[in-house]
């Protein structure tokens, strides 16, 4: 009898590892699928893939990102599939700055709190542009010209609410000066209506002026960032003409998970996505985009959306959504 329980117990004791095992998974064991929210081709999707693409070597034999566009409602259509997906790791998403404005004007329930970064794809501060011909190089002399004559600087923006336009407001609420606005479809728009003499300046990302630069046509006044571009060394900040400015205002994208999702597949993925920001690959995607980023961690991160949504909630303050 004592040697039929001893067999009994030994066959459980090699039957038992196995079921157990066959009961539970490394992470990943199956591809992650990265929700885009803008269509293939733009500067959101080629960043995104970049990282991706850089990263996924990385990844365990027979795993990748498998990267889905799902288009619509100002993006916040692929961001809702995201918050209502499983939070098994399998399923991430794209933070930016349009989530942001949309939650501070009321378009949206879903918040920069409802995710957990990874890491920063993109961030990518606007600039000041005007012709070439202006009376005005300097950032300085952009708001000096400005106050000294009230409403006489065109700015072409791209619609109430958007980043652009707000970015606007932003320097019209700091320095107490008045613009008048026009809008257009988008910053490109902008950028060929100041070449063609009908507005004076906009406020965009380089990617939007680069050959009018070039060209000579346009210049970069100043960024609307902490330093100085990567991409455009010798074009200073506004904070070098006055210190005490204190908005920060990129385009950003930031590849995030659900903030619910199990921290470990949360560190997993940021050790293996983080470093593919560096990575010559990738910065040779940037340059190509005539973009930037900035290798953040997790806490850096939060701390840079926390800054975003304080400040995209004073600028949207009293805007009405129609």
């Amino acid at each position: 009898m004592k040697k039929k329980c001893l067999m009994i117990l030994m066959v459980l004791l090699v039957i038992f590892p196995i079921v157990f095992a066959a009961g539970t998974s490394e992470y990943p064991n199956q591809n992650i699928n990265v929700i885009v929210q803008y269509s293939a081709g733009g500067g959101t999707d080629l960043s995104v893939r970049g990282v991706l693409d850089a990263a996924k070597g990385s990844l365990p034999s027979g795993i990748s990102f498998a990267v889905s566009n799902v288009t619509g409602g100002a993006g916040l259509i692929g961001l809702n599939q995201v918050v209502t997906s499983p939070s098994d790791g399998y399923t991430l998403g794209v933070l930016n700055t349009d989530l942001v404005i949309n939650y501070c004007l009321g378009r949206t329930k879903i918040s920069v709190k409802d995710f957990e970064p990874i890491a920063c794809a993109l961030i990518d501060p606007f600039v000041l542009i005007v012709s070439a011909k202006a009376p005005y190089k300097t950032f300085k002399e952009f708001i000096d010209y400005a106050k000294a004559h009230p409403g006489e600087i065109i700015m072409g923006e791209t619609g109430m609410g958007a980043a652009p336009s707000l970015a606007v407001l932003a320097i019209e609420q700091f320095f107490g000066v008045d613009f008048k606005t026009v809008s257009y479809g988008g910053s490109a728009d902008c950028v060929t209506a100041i070449v063609g003499g009908h507005i004076n300046a906009t406020i965009a990302q380089t990617v939007n002026a680069a050959s009018q630069v070039q060209a000579g046509n346009l210049i970069y006044v100043a960024s609307m960032s902490e330093e100085r571009l990567s991409t455009y060394p010798n074009v200073p900040t506004m904070k070098e003409s006055y210190p005490e400015i204190d908005f920060f205002m990129p385009g950003f994208c930031i590849i995030s998970a659900k903030a619910d999702v199990d921290m470990a597949k949360i560190e997993y993925l940021r050790k293996i996505i983080q470093p593919a920001i560096d990575s010559p690959a990738f910065q040779k995607t940037l340059k190509t985009m005539g973009m930037q980023t900035i290798n953040m961690n997790g806490e850096e991160t939060k701390a840079f959306l926390a800054h975003q949504l304080d400040l995209y909630s004073k600028l949207t303050k009293g805007i009405v959504v129609k």
